[in-house]
């Protein structure tokens, strides 16, 4: 484990690169730095919604299984558009930990990796990186992660820890509860209460004894969340997640210096009808929370990866859901041989979708990595990284 000096010390030059350990990613574009240096509204919070496998195909199909017409997705009438690579540092298709370090760091990493680089010289330790939630909470801004995927799952995980291995879980859960820096994150909700309790019983406690003791009040209802200003919601069933994230918002907001939010929501469509149902689900909750976060809030979206889902089929007129199911339940049809919609059970390397709205977001334009989602975020609220 890496020392809480050196982690320290990681942090505090987060804003004026890393040093020699962790190679840089590229500088942002001269244009891009230009415009943050001479805008005057700056946002007071910014909240991302990632859609875990929610690359282009994805988004459209579920936009027509939800609505049997075209860009009908909020996401799809946000004001700023790019495309993202998210390619990882050691290969062209990322999965989860490496994409959302990316995008939490400013660093490409590799696959599995969490929070983390690999080191300058082979052999060595792989190095932490700050995310930027966490120098948001060295600045006095409260945080939140939301996610309908387990809290120490490889993406909410890049927003807080910082690990070789994404299957670490245990020190993972020691340190959301044990940060690097700061009190950590005020406001946690997602699945995995299993998986808590094991791993706190591994150490001698409980799940409910060791978040109190870290000072969130802890249960499995998200109604938690508008009791106290820090909260930590598990559970291991669904729940109804823009009530859930509206109130998210609302505590949150309390802060007057601001905070900084990240809602992660699963699109994998390995279970097609399911991560489909989850991009209407995720498109209304952003409908709702720009109206709920005001006009002083950065929204994002953006995806980590996509996904082998393709829309090979369908006539108009007739609703696409019925004729996806009509076709699945013919004798031998699978998910990959669907005329409709076939998806192979894959991470996919091209492109996915970042869109912005609200102040700062004329930064999210072109073809540009998944890295450049750090700056924009740090550039927005003034911060300028020089890495």
């Amino acid at each position: 484990m890496i020392a809480r000096t050196m982690a320290a010390a990681l942090l505090a030059t987060a804003l004026t690169g890393v040093g020699a350990a962790a190679k840089p990613a590229a500088k942002p574009a001269k244009a891009a730095k230009a415009a943050a240096a001479t805008r005057t509204t700056r946002p007071r919070n910014i909240i991302l919604f990632l859609g875990d496998a929610g690359g282009i195909p994805t988004l459209n199909a579920g936009g027509l299984m939800a609505h049997d017409r075209p860009q009908a997705l909020f996401i799809q009438s946000m004001p700023h558009i790019g495309l993202s690579d998210t390619s990882a540092r050691n290969r062209w298709v990322t999965d989860s930990a490496a994409g959302m370090t990316a995008i939490m760091s400013g660093h490409k990493t590799d696959n599995g990796m969490v929070g983390m680089v690999p080191a300058a010289t082979a052999g060595d330790a792989p190095v932490a990186v700050p995310s930027f939630m966490e120098i948001a909470q060295a600045r006095g801004l409260s945080t939140g992660v939301v996610t309908n995927q387990p809290i120490w799952d490889a993406t909410p995980a890049a927003c807080y820890a910082h690990v070789p291995s994404r299957k670490d879980k245990d020190a993972i859960f020691a340190q959301m509860l044990a940060p690097r820096h700061g009190k950590g994150v005020d406001i946690l909700i997602g699945r995995g209460l299993a998986d808590a309790n094991a791993a706190f019983a591994r150490r001698g406690t409980t799940a409910a004894t060791a978040f109190a003791q870290a000072g969130y009040r802890y249960g499995s209802d998200p109604a938690l969340i508008a009791q106290a200003p820090r909260a930590a919601v598990l559970r291991d069933a669904d729940y109804a997640p823009t009530p859930a994230v509206e109130a998210t918002v609302r505590q949150l907001a309390r802060n007057p210096k601001g905070y900084v939010l990240i809602v992660e929501w699963d699109m994998h469509t390995d279970d097609p009808m399911t991560g489909l149902r989850h991009v209407a689900e995720l498109d209304a909750m952003i409908r709702r929370i720009r109206a709920v976060a005001g006009p002083d809030t950065l929204i994002l979206f953006t995806a980590d990866h996509s996904f082998g889902l393709r829309m090979t089929g369908g006539d108009r007129g007739t609703p696409l859901a019925a004729q996806y199911a009509a076709a699945a339940a013919k004798p031998g049809v699978t998910n990959a041989t669907n005329p409709i919609i076939g998806v192979v059970d894959s991470h996919t390397g091209e492109e996915v979708l970042a869109a912005a709205d609200g102040p700062g977001a004329e930064a999210v334009h072109g073809f540009f990595p998944n890295t450049r989602l750090y700056h924009v975020m740090v550039e927005a609220f003034g911060w300028v990284a020089t890495q």
